[in-house]
């Protein structure tokens, strides 16, 4: 019978033995509870973000990914830890140590490495939110007034979400020892790659999981949908892009080496079957690297083209320095206003550059598929993608503002949709 208290000194000593695999590992990990817990801690700043709105659906998106991301990262690195320390595991149960032993072991290793990992993590989250969080006002040039808060829920999902994550680590390494003989154990580390089965079924998964995720973003073109297809897009690609490194990538390199006219020369014949016995192993660590990438490549593109292309979108939707609205006034109260502006900009001594005028009718209306009408949009449905504006302006207004002389007969009217290059008459049925 052990005594309780070897068995953490045999995990604190096993830990320092192999520090330079485990301190990488911890590193990776405390990361990963970084991201995800500075996500979801800036979703839960009610006073940043209002819930349902875009930035609030983008942010939990983010940290979905990020979760998705961490199991399968975290996962890997483990995978290369426990086969490096197999031979230890081995020596330890030929020298009367039974895998009940082991397994209090590596569950005392599994603490300390849990506890350090999501401590750390959530630490430094809370020290790199705050930089995220000053970034993120930058760029949505909002007031630093604005609290940044820490969120005791994201504490709480955080720890309990990667808790998990390391529990289901944990049983798998468990379940790795006790599959494996002591003979097994102690080869562990020097056993080479078996070649790996071809799996079409995987593979054809891979090529219509990325073929689906590509077409959906390829394909949706209205913004509000687009926020709700994303994720699923990007789950999409990740399952994609997985499937094939891990299946497609050895479906092909099988099939180059049964093409004997390419595989039975010098060069291909070492390099293909090379890859086909090392590609199990490093098919998750490049689809990782490839993901990442993609990750990295398409958050600065897009974050640099949305905020470098902001003045263009305020200077296309607002064009002029200062508007002036009115409704309800007649003629008398036009030129009133209009005696009211001439008096302000001399008094300021300012010229005006550029000045229109015109009358406006503007409501919103939903395009029906099936009767190719328009009709009225019920009260606060503002989620439809069928939404259209439509905006009336009278003929003299129009030929004034455009500088034309357009005529048109009685019940005609000059439509212009932003797809349509071209302005043209319609004819008005009456009822």
């Amino acid at each position: 019978m052990m005594n309780s208290k070897i068995y953490g000194k045999l995990a604190v000593t096993n830990l320092k033995n192999n520090k330079k695999s485990y301190i990488p590992y911890i590193l990776a990990s405390a990361f990963s509870v970084m991201m995800y817990f500075t996500m979801d801690n800036l979703y839960r700043n009610r006073s940043l973000v209002e819930k349902g709105s875009p930035l609030a659906i983008m942010l939990s998106y983010a940290a979905a990914v990020i979760l998705i991301f961490s199991i399968i990262f975290l996962f890997y690195i483990n995978s290369f830890l426990i086969k490096r320390r197999k031979k230890e595991l081995g020596i330890y149960n030929i020298l009367g140590m039974g895998k009940g032993h082991l397994g209090k072991m590596l569950f005392l290793e599994s603490v300390i490495t849990t506890v350090t990992s999501i401590s750390g993590g959530i630490l430094s989250g809370i020290l790199f939110g705050k930089l995220v969080y000053l970034i993120l006002l930058k760029i949505l040039h909002m007031s630093r007034k604005i609290e940044y808060r820490i969120s005791l829920a994201s504490i709480g999902m955080t720890t309990i979400l990667f808790g998990v994550i390391f529990i289901l680590i944990f049983l798998y390494n468990l379940l790795q020892m006790k599959l494996s003989d002591p003979i097994e154990l102690l080869r562990g580390g020097n056993t080479g790659e078996r070649e790996p089965k071809t799996k079409w079924i995987m593979t054809i998964i891979g090529v219509l999981c990325l073929a689906g995720g590509y077409s959906i973003a390829l394909t949706t073109k209205e913004p509000m949908a687009a926020l709700g297809k994303f994720f699923i897009a990007v789950i999409l690609v990740i399952i994609g892009t997985y499937a094939l490194f891990m299946a497609g990538s050895i479906a092909f390199l099988k099939m180059l080496r049964n093409k004997k006219s390419y595989y039975y020369k010098t060069r291909h014949f070492t390099a293909v079957s090379g890859m086909i016995y090392r590609m199990k192993q490093n098919a998750v660590g490049l689809a990782n690297i490839c993901i990442l990438s993609t990750m990295v490549l398409v958050m600065v593109s897009m974050t640099v083209s949305l905020y470098g292309g902001l003045n263009d979108v305020i200077v296309t939707r607002f064009p002029y320095e200062a508007q002036i609205t009115s409704s309800g006034i007649n003629q008398k109260e036009e030129g009133q206003i209009e005696e009211i502006i001439k008096n302000m900009t001399k008094k300021n001594h300012t010229m005006p550059t550029s000045q229109i005028r015109f009358h406006v009718g503007r409501f919103t209306t939903v395009y029906n598929n099936k009767t190719k009408k328009l009709d009225m949009m019920a009260a606060g449905d503002y989620t439809n993608s069928n939404t259209v504006d439509l905006v009336m302006i009278p003929l003299s207004d129009y030929n004034q503002t455009e500088g034309k002389n357009v005529k048109l007969k009685e019940n005609e009217v000059l439509l212009y949709h932003r797809n349509h290059k071209r302005t043209h008459k319609k004819v008005i049925q009456k009822p």
